[in-house]
């Protein structure tokens, strides 16, 4: 194992000021020894979030999201550990050790292939040969200055300009054959986006890993992506949002749509806060890589049956996210953005956003106007609002949505509050019952060692759990443990588990097998590893609650110190409360 690298981890984050890596991302605010702020991982009114200069971690005691610099970066960022520590030793001028690269040197060739292919492309789209997607192009008004900036392309009929020009900037036909780019076929090249538009799709350091493509015919399928590769997954990445994440950021709102020409013709107009789907449904990743930049998704998606569809699958992922979502509504003359933009105005767009309601009042709107029968109606509206009210995984949420909506419904469709509230409390509590059941056996049998031991093993199972995944070494009691997540946090995955384990001696292996073992318990019912979590915070917040009272019955001489120790308990019980 290569402990130079684990020593240079160490360095960088005792020469990190986390205070002022984190500041720049969140309003703090000095509160004794610790900092204090909102939390950028989920929506609060009152601040819960704390950062320890002393110790270099943040905690916040709200949603359990806690780490080190690192895992900051990693979850505010969606950036992966290698990058995050190669920001981080730029800025205290320390070079990385030249060994474990986290792209492959295949990874590195493709980057490369690809970036030589979107130019060539793009050339080839401004070049006398190009006029026939030049004009594509400006029949769907998109202008010049526009292409340039999404470094839209055009591909050529004849696959061999592609490849020369490739071979020409040094790459192997082998290398060009494994990046899929171009395909060899009984001594014949072909190139699948022959004779389409091309889109460029960028990662968040600019980087081209695809390309989306269309047909300016009647071709079908009219989009195809690049496949999926060591670089490229399509349920990762959102178009445009390269271009669009400083002002995603500044405006504290994203604008998601379904097809590259809607985010496209809106970023002409200067609306830059948008951004699409790669062609497929709404995924948790993307959702995840949303929330990193705001809490607030407005839906743009088309004004039809399959739009409505794919808008109510959206709004579910993104809401498990814990993202506020509001919809747009377009007029019935026009069936999405880009229609609408370019038949309409800008202004009147922007009021139209302005406009947006919330989904759940825009879909019970919606069901009150469907041609259905009255109990057909009710059942819709209380299976949304149940289900709306269950993906809100904090309680006051849930009590907020009762609240705000079983009168307005109650309302609108003459029944009364009483009845409405107990449908939806039986469906919320019949839905928990095997849940619950969980909880009490991981509340009962679950101390500190067993969790944590359940949490490594996940974390070495690569679970799909963001705040599980990006635990940090700090969030473990156990030296093993820590050192296990030290290690495996810079180790080449490409390696596998079996190869890591063999590096330790066999007392400690044994353990960490133990911990697999355990990992994969909860793996087997992956619908109660969020009662593994949720009971982990509960154990923080207890040691937490019972370290400030030790401080406590020191003998404080500041009543002002003691004041805020004392503030401190009672916030911490009261999330205890609420967690019960």
């Amino acid at each position: 194992m290569s402990f130079l690298m684990e020593d240079f981890v160490e360095e960088v984050k005792q020469r990190i000021n986390i205070v002022d890596v984190i500041s720049r991302y969140v309003n703090l605010k000095k509160s004794g020894k610790n900092y204090v702020g909102l939390c950028p991982f989920h929506q609060e009114k009152t601040p819960s979030f704390y950062v320890s200069p002393d110790k270099g971690l943040y905690h916040c005691f709200g949603c359990g999201a806690a780490g080190d610099v690192f895992s900051f970066l990693i979850n505010y960022r969606n950036i992966t550990f290698r990058e995050a520590l190669e920001e981080l030793a730029h800025e205290v001028g320390l070079e990385l050790p030249k060994k474990s690269e986290t792209i492959t040197a295949e990874g590195n060739v493709l980057l490369e292939i690809y970036k030589s292919a979107g130019v060539f492309y793009h050339l080839y789209l401004t070049s006398k040969y190009g006029a026939e997607g030049r004009l594509y192009l400006k029949r769907r008004c998109i202008l010049p200055e526009t292409q340039e900036k999404f470094l839209l392309g055009f591909s050529p009929k004849n696959s061999l300009l592609l490849l020369r020009y490739l071979i020409k900037k040094g790459f192997q036909k082998e290398d060009i054959i494994k990046s899929k780019i171009l395909y060899n076929v009984k001594d014949e090249w072909k190139d699948p986006f022959a004779g389409r538009i091309i889109f460029p799709i960028f990662n968040l350091r600019g980087h081209i890993i695809g390309f989306g493509a269309r047909t300016i015919t009647n071709e079908e399928p009219k989009y195809i992506n690049s496949p999926e590769s060591e670089i490229f997954s399509k349920g990762k990445n959102l178009y445009a949002l390269f271009q669009a994440k400083e002002v995603i950021k500044r405006d504290g709102e994203a604008i998601l749509v379904e097809g590259y020409m809607d985010a496209i013709s809106l970023h002409q107009e200067g609306i830059g806060n948008v951004v699409a789907s790669l062609g497929t449904s709404l995924t948790s990743s993307q959702a995840k890589l949303l929330k990193n930049y705001t809490n607030k998704v407005i839906l743009g998606y088309d004004q039809d049956p399959a739009g409505f569809q794919a808008g109510k699958r959206a709004l579910s992922i993104l809401e498990l996210e814990g993202l506020d979502v509001y919809w747009l509504s377009l007029p019935s003359d026009v069936k999405d953005p880009d229609e609408f933009i370019q038949k309409y105005s800008r202004d009147e767009f922007l009021y139209l956003i302005k406009d947006s309601k919330p989904s759940l009042d825009f879909l019970i709107d919606h069901v009150l106007n469907l041609p259905m029968t009255f109990k057909e109606k009710l059942e819709e509206i209380i299976e949304i609002l149940t289900s709306s009210i269950l993906r809100s995984k904090n309680i006051l949420v849930q009590q907020e949505k009762i609240k705000q909506y079983l009168p307005l419904i109650s309302k609108r469709i003459g029944v009364p509050e009483e009845g409405l509230q107990k449908e939806i409390q039986k469906r919320i509590f019949s839905g928990r019952i095997v849940e619950d059941k969980a909880k009490v056996q991981i509340t009962r049998y679950y101390g500190v060692s067993k969790t944590e031991e359940a949490l490594l093993g996940l974390i070495l199972l690569d679970v799909e759990h963001t705040q599980i995944k990006n635990m940090s070494p700090d969030d473990f009691t156990f030296v093993l443990y820590q050192d296990v997540l030290k290690k495996w946090r810079i180790w080449d995955k490409e390696k596998g588990l079996e190869e890591f384990l063999s590096q330790w001696e066999e007392d400690k292996r044994i353990l960490i097998e133990r911990a697999i073992l355990s990992g994969e318990d909860f793996i087997k019912q992956k619908d109660i590893i969020p009662y593994l979590w949720d009971h982990f915070q509960k154990l923080r917040i207890k040691k937490e609650i019972n370290r400030l009272i030790e401080e406590l019955s020191k003998s404080l001489t500041d009543l002002e110190k003691e004041k805020e120790i004392m503030e401190e308990i009672y916030f911490l019980r009261s999330l205890l409360e609420v967690k019960k």
